[in-house]
């Protein structure tokens, strides 16, 4: 049987909106292949709940250490790990740093690598660690040290969202279809069966993901006191809840109100509509189903509430 091993390490928004969109393509293209994913984090829960059939590898106790050198040894210990399956086909949609070193080790070692990699081989890379001429921009640049075997990658590195013709489904889209060739991919939404619990009533259901470490919104008790004076029902994400709960929850909402953060991947994943709060993020890069303006400060509760409503108010229409 053919093996194929999909390469994506990224937060468990990344998984959800590269990863899996990515699985579902090669699965459809390969339908006798055994498939499996190496990834990171969240990232194994999400995909053993929406694509259970597939294989997942993963890091030694799950840790990605900060130390280059020790990271090297962790990313080393999965080299051999892969390349005792013997696969047929290795994928590398990965960007960062660590895999893409990982793909040029194994791509190195004669394994059917297709993908993003490094430019220094594990020698030239040991070489300018041994002898402090590793520049940290090369780590921490990816123009610097990613190379490709996909054709198109050198899109990736321009402001693609400036161009007349955008994709639908924003930056994974592009990314999958123009950079990495899955001309084809389908992005249909997970349908899931909502629980009892979380079935959706006639009052409008609110979801309101905006958890971020750099701008945190510190004002979402009041927009719920907000929204809920206004007849909405109103779901904080928790994100130390099972993914389960919170994918079903958010199919079960009539609009996700969310920074550029996991919250936003997951409702694409299960097809709830979007409000993005962008801040200083062009929306055009996402295409959420509603964006607000651009801005360097978070809205305040009533202005984001009169926004939400809004939407209700002009689909009533």
């Amino acid at each position: 049987m053919t093996k194929i091993l999909v390469i994506r390490m990224l937060e468990m928004g990344d998984v959800a909106s590269i990863a899996l969109p990515a699985i579902r393509y090669i699965k459809q293209a390969n339908p006798n292949a055994q498939l499996f994913c190496l990834t990171h984090g969240q990232g194994h829960e999400l995909i053993s709940l929406l694509e259970p059939d597939i294989q997942l590898l993963g890091l030694e106790n799950g840790n990605w250490p900060d130390n280059i050198f020790h990271g090297l040894e962790a990313f080393l210990g999965v080299a051999e790990s892969i390349v005792e399956i013997k696969f047929d086909q290795i994928i590398n949609l990965d960007t960062a740093f660590m895999p893409c070193f990982l793909s040029r080790f194994l791509k190195d070692a004669g394994e059917p690598v297709q993908g993003n990699y490094i430019g220094l081989s594990l020698q030239e890379l040991i070489d300018q660690i041994q002898n402090q001429t590793l520049q940290p921009a090369y780590v921490n640049d990816v123009q610097q040290y990613m190379q490709s075997s996909f054709f198109s990658m050198f899109k990736w590195h321009t402001q693609w969202w400036q161009s007349d013709v955008l994709c639908d489904h924003g930056y994974p889209e592009f990314y999958l279809k123009n950079c990495c060739g899955f001309s084809d991919i389908n992005y249909d939404a997970v349908l899931l069966p909502a629980s009892v619990e979380f079935q959706k009533k006639s009052t409008k259901k609110i979801y309101l993901g905006l958890n971020d470490l750099q701008m945190p919104y510190l004002q979402t008790q009041t927009l719920v006191q907000e929204l809920e004076q206004r007849g909405f029902i109103v779901e904080v994400d928790k994100e130390n809840a099972p993914i389960s709960s919170r994918l079903e929850r958010l199919s079960a909402s009539d609009l996700a109100v969310s920074l550029a953060n996991v919250v936003y991947a997951l409702a694409n994943t299960v097809g709830t509509p979007t409000l993005l709060v962008p801040i200083q993020l062009d929306p055009r890069i996402l295409m959420p189903d509603y964006a607000l303006d651009m801005a360097s400060e978070l809205p305040q509760p009533e202005d984001l509430a009169d926004s939400i409503a809004s939407i209700f108010e002009e689909s009533a229409q």
